[in-house]
């Protein structure tokens, strides 16, 4: 395995931002002969997190050598993986500028197909938007615990976690859910040309989070998504997302 730590400067960003890189380079099939990597995994972090969570936390590295993934880890700070309105675009470095960063400083497998982006929390959130938003770029997105639907109450998220400037450095002046953030428009005005990405949601049954996902799940399926659906007994904590982390990998290794 190589783990790599580094600081990259965005142009997307206009500053340096953190990023952590996962290369599988030691697997061995059956056999005992290396044999290389045929995926790639974009996993984002949280809302109180940033891009040292998924090595710290859980056993991605693990994961990642044994199913056959390069993952890439980058930090968008409290943003929702949103471009926001004073310029800092967030949505545009994680989709645009960090696939071909990353494409151009590595050898990574190529294509939509061998391409999956992941999150947890405000992450999973991120990585769905990315999905429906890029289809072109992602052929599976997998969330755990996502924040799916908290940008729609800005007056809930201001109470606990942001102050009202925070907020609106994220969604503008007017406090109003651009259209291009929000999952309910996204899902339902999916592009019908376009293909749709395989799906992986899961949260834990005592996740105070529980019923923005089970609504999502409803919605993705409505509307004719592929969703793998799993909750077990869990909270919003580590214990359940390397659980979810492993088995969303484990699965979309097996469904090439």
């Amino acid at each position: 395995m190589a783990y790599l730590q580094s600081s990259i400067r965005s142009l997307a960003l206009g500053m340096d931002t953190n990023l952590n890189i996962i290369l599988p380079a030691d697997r061995y099939d059956a056999q005992g002969k290396p044999t290389g990597y045929d995926k790639v995994l974009y996993m984002l972090h949280g809302l109180k997190q940033n891009a040292d969570a998924w090595p710290r936390h859980s056993c991605i590295e693990r994961y990642a050598n044994h199913y056959g993934y390069a993952v890439i880890i980058p930090e968008v700070q409290r943003s929702w993986y949103c471009d926001l309105p004073g310029g800092t675009n967030y949505f545009t470095y994680i989709t645009e500028e960090l696939p071909e960063l990353v494409h151009r400083m590595f050898k990574l497998p190529e294509g939509r197909e061998n391409t999956y982006i992941g999150g947890l929390s405000m992450g999973g959130y991120g990585a769905l938007k990315c999905a429906l938003r890029r289809p072109d770029l992602y052929c599976g997105a997998m969330c755990y615990s996502s924040g799916f639907f908290s940008l729609e109450n800005a007056q809930h998220l201001m109470d606990v976690y942001y102050s009202e400037g925070e907020m609106k450095s994220i969604l503008g002046q007017d406090l109003t859910l651009r259209d291009e953030d929000s999952l309910d428009y996204l899902i339902r005005h999916f592009p019908k040309d376009a293909q749709k990405p395989r799906l992986y949601v899961s949260c834990g049954t005592e996740d105070f989070l529980i019923k923005a996902n089970v609504r999502c799940r409803d919605l993705l399926k409505e509307n004719g998504f592929d969703v793998t659906w799993e909750a077990w007994e869990g909270i919003h904590d580590w214990k359940f997302w390397d659980v979810a982390a492993q088995k969303s990998m484990e699965l979309f290794a097996n469904k090439k």
